[in-house]
């Protein structure tokens, strides 16, 4: 299974971003292989940053999204991509990740 996290930095030690479509980051991790893909994603557009976001997610054949509360288009956009939403407020992307296994985020 692949999972996107938004995050402030490059590894799972890095903390989920407030943000989702201009986090620093897009960590994809495949919990199967244990491989994580870096995104840089700070030359952030000036518009259409959240489409771009769901895009990459899409691209990268992720089941799911660990973030903070991304806006209300975006998870519709997310959604309809077939792509699940975790709320990860306050942890980092390997804290995150271990809650996803033991069902403890919140589905939005």
């Amino acid at each position: 299974m692949k999972v996107m996290l938004a995050t402030k930095g490059s590894a799972l030690d890095s903390e989920i971003d407030d943000r989702f479509a201009r986090a620093g980051y897009f960590l994809i991790y495949d919990d199967e292989t244990q491989h994580l893909d870096v995104i840089d994603n700070s030359k952030q557009l000036s518009h259409g940053a959240g489409p771009q976001a769901v895009q990459i997610a899409i691209d990268n054949a992720c089941c799911c999204l660990l973030s903070a509360i991304p806006g209300e288009n975006a998870i519709k956009a997310i959604k309809s991509a077939g792509i699940e939403v975790y709320e990860a407020v306050g942890l980092s992307a390997s804290q995150a990740l271990e809650k996803l296994k033991t069902n403890q985020l919140k589905k939005l």
